[in-house]
């Protein structure tokens, strides 16, 4: 089977840092055991696990790209990659936990006015975080709150071009700053399959994909490092 190009090229060593190698290895033993979890899992087929899992889709597109472009050396937008990835498996959350039926029924459908897509009234992140305290677990909800308060003014920094990133570019990043780039993206992640296995009808799944976590802490954050740490 051929390889996809991003994947030759972890292969191949060519990224900058071997412990950047590394680290996206392993994150592909880790992939493919908790996207295991999964093979065959079927949800209710409503409206609100249609959306929700429509978010954490676009959180793991944002996941694998983010490890192309590590894998490329192109640091800067891999990291503005994380900032996403955390937005669309918030909003996975909120979607599942807090919207309302008639928010779920008007996001399920597309409307244009005048050629242009009508967005529904979605709340800021901070307030979509005070929803999700009210109405997830916990434990999730400390671990999103947590991301947000330490790393979220700096990815943004980083999206809009801002000290964050011009202060590095045209430099080298320490190699441990980009690996735990990854693993913070690895545990975001880790997050989503957690409420993927919330929307499947085997509730077994959920504690399977906690265990193919355990499995990795080579390439995951520990729950007490900041999930952003300065390069």
């Amino acid at each position: 089977m051929r390889l996809p190009p991003f994947l030759q090229i972890i292969m191949s060593e060519r990224c900058v840092h071997p412990e950047v190698v590394n680290v996206l290895r392993h994150t592909l033993k880790f992939e493919t055991d908790i996207t295991a979890v999964f093979d065959g899992a079927t949800t209710d087929g409503s409206p609100r696990s249609k959306l929700t899992t429509t978010f954490l889709g676009l959180a793991h597109e944002h996941w694998l790209s983010l490890r192309v472009l590590m894998a490329e050396g192109l640091s800067h937008s891999a990291i503005g990659l994380l900032r996403l990835q955390f937005e669309a498996t918030l909003k996975g959350f909120w979607v599942h936990f807090v919207a309302t039926d008639p928010w779920i029924e008007k996001a399920s459908v597309i409307r244009e006015v005048n050629d242009h897509l009508v967005e529904p009234d979605l709340p800021n992140v901070s307030e979509m975080l005070k929803d999700v305290e009210r109405a997830a677990p916990p434990k999730a909800f400390a671990l999103l709150d947590q991301f947000k308060s330490v790393a979220w003014r700096q990815l943004n920094s980083f999206v809009h071009g801002g000290m964050h990133a011009l202060a590095n570019f045209g430099g080298e990043f320490p190699a441990a700053f980009l690996v735990q780039i990854v693993a913070n993206a690895n545990g975001v992640y880790g997050l989503a399959a957690t409420l993927a296995g919330s929307l499947s009808t085997d509730p077994q799944r959920i504690q399977r994909a906690i265990v193919a976590q355990r499995a990795h802490p080579e390439c995951l954050p520990p729950f007490t490092n900041s999930p952003l740490p300065q390069p």
